[in-house]
């Protein structure tokens, strides 16, 4: 394993890893960065081609049993992986990943595995990367591995929302939809459900919903849900009732409950 044990933070090698409170890799850059040392096991585990892994120095001897072969590692003293990324640093690991490329979904769609349970997400203009990345932890826990990630909606591989999905994010396929609608209308085509999630009046309450077939669950927006139209191209729609004047859910938690409860309910 090359180990490059730099003193030198100016060096151009550590660039991927500079300033990440104000600087995020986007995916024009196709790099992505994972903090701590459960998520680079997992980034190595998911077989995601590495970049270059960052550690505190004092992390150096058991992070050669484990990392792969052939990863170039750059070693810093623990101030100084501070002094690089911008902010207080105590997890000892940072890694670059390459990003891998998301299919659109005439390409994407080949791979799902299309019986009567199988369950897919959509998520239109969500922009808050806990929400992201909760959502994401959730699918991977119900075994919902296909992800279409819509316009508008958080990089699904920015830092903070991999945090927040433990690195659950690894785990699952992405594919890019700009056309939301356009999408609706293929999944009705090759037999999928689409089931979006709304307060419509004309939407089904959770607990008298029974999906038919292979479903496709649409989350939008945090303060502003679904446009109209996408809910108007949905095959059906979901709804929570809530009690004591509630009068929604973050997306976050709104999704572990529908995402639960349509995994393991059909009619």
């Amino acid at each position: 394993m090359p180990v490059h044990r730099l003193s030198d933070l100016s060096s151009a090698r550590l660039d991927p890893y500079r300033n990440l409170r104000t600087t995020n890799l986007t995916r024009i850059s196709g790099r992505f960065i994972a903090e701590s040392k459960p998520l680079v096991q997992r980034l190595v585990a998911s077989g995601m081609p590495l970049d270059s892994v960052l550690i505190d120095e004092k992390y150096l001897d058991e992070a050669v049993g484990w990392l792969p072969p052939g990863t170039d590692l750059f070693v810093v003293s623990g101030e100084q992986v501070s002094e690089l990324i911008g902010f207080a640093f105590h997890r000892g690991y940072l890694a670059c990943g390459i990003r891998p490329k998301f299919k659109s979904l005439e390409e994407g769609s080949g791979d799902f595995d299309l019986n009567s349970k199988w369950l897919g997400v959509l998520l239109v203009g969500l922009q808050d990367p806990e929400n992201m990345g909760s959502i994401f932890r959730t699918c991977a826990a119900l075994g919902i591995t296909d992800v279409l990630i819509g316009p508008e909606c958080v990089d699904p591989f920015a830092r903070r929302v991999l945090r927040v999905s433990m690195g659950n994010a690894f785990k699952l396929r992405f594919v890019e939809v700009s056309d939301p609608q356009a999408a609706l209308k293929y999944c009705r085509e090759k037999g999928i459900e689409s089931i979006a999630a709304c307060l419509a009046k004309t939407s089904e309450e959770l607990s008298l919903f029974r999906r038919r077939d292979a479903g496709l669950v649409v989350f939008g927006n945090e303060a502003h849900g679904l446009p109209e139209s996408i809910q108007i191209a949905a095959s059906r729609s979901v709804r929570i009732d809530m009690a004591l004047g509630t009068d929604s859910l973050n997306v976050s938690v709104a999704a572990g409950i529908l995402l639960h409860n349509l995994a393991r309910n059909q009619g």
